[in-house]
């Protein structure tokens, strides 16, 4: 046999060798494939049914997305009605705050010249005040030197009263001293003589019409005081007669005039004058000063 032969079955030993490995490898190979097969077919199908979940999710979300825009839609609608809405109220608001701002400012401006004016109130206010104590002081003054005169001139009244039946009884004594001289010439001389008595008989009181204008005093003190009105401990067993005047003093001095209105037996009221200040109950309320 010849090395060639020799070489020949060598390399057909090796070929059907390869053959052999190769249709093991792949009768073995083949076997693999089909069960890969089949496992991407049962994968496949898997996947079509979880793709056919996943679509039908996909609708399903699809429309829950659907749904959501809408809503969306309608709140992003509503919230920006509401925008504008605010926005509107805002621009409002600041012509509210500016025409404030112009309120405020004018107030502030007003109250500045209303103080102002209060300042000047009050400094006239306590310029009146003190030409009103003034004008009371010398009201008081001319009340008493009212009365003062009042009483003289009643006084001087009573006296002049006084004087004319005076007047008129003299004269009446001198008409019938006359006709008594002119009626002697022709009485016999052995006739006593006629007395005439005065038509007007002296009248003796002038002196009493005199007391009565003098000025009488009466002394009490107050009881109540009920507003402008107040109450003394006097009445008219003490003397006390309607218009007549009590001054009220303390130990600082005047406070008011009462002029008396009411009179009962034993207390009497009258209207508060000339107040100088607020008397109390427990002053001295007299006729006199």
């Amino acid at each position: 046999m010849s090395t060639l032969t020799k070489i020949l079955i060598v390399l057909l030993s090796l070929l059907v060798i390869f053959l052999c490995g190769t249709i093991v490898t792949y009768v073995g190979t083949a076997t693999n494939y089909k069960a890969a097969y089949e496992n991407v077919e049962k994968e496949l199908m898997a996947s079509e049914k979880s793709s056919s979940q996943y679509q039908q999710q996909l609708e399903e979300k699809k429309i829950a997305m659907e749904a959501l825009n809408d809503k969306l839609d309608e709140e992003i609608a509503t919230i920006s009605s509401e925008r504008d809405q605010l926005k509107n109220d805002l621009r409002n608001a600041e012509r509210a705050k500016i025409a404030l701002d112009e309120k405020v400012q004018n107030l502030a401006s007003s109250a500045l010249k209303f103080e102002q004016t209060v300042g000047g109130m009050e400094e006239s206010l306590k310029t009146t005040r003190a030409e009103l104590d003034t004008a009371r002081a010398e009201g008081i003054k001319l009340s008493k030197n009212l009365n003062e005169i009042t009483a003289s001139l009643e006084q001087k009244m009573a006296q002049l009263s006084a004087l004319e039946d005076e007047r008129k009884r003299l004269l009446e004594e001198k008409a019938n001293m006359e006709n008594a001289m002119a009626g002697g010439n022709s009485v016999s001389s052995g006739t006593s003589a006629v007395v005439f008595e005065p038509v007007t008989q002296i009248q003796d009181s002038a002196m009493a019409a005199v007391e009565s204008a003098e000025e009488i005093s009466i002394d009490g003190v107050i009881t109540a005081i009920d507003g402008a009105m107040a109450t003394i401990s006097v009445g008219s067993a003490d003397g006390v007669q309607r218009g007549m005047i009590f001054h009220v003093v303390s130990n600082d001095g005047f406070l008011c005039d009462i002029k008396i209105t009411d009179v009962d037996t034993e207390v009497s009221a009258g209207a508060l004058q000339l107040v100088q200040r607020q008397p109390a109950v427990g002053n001295t309320a007299s006729t006199s000063w």
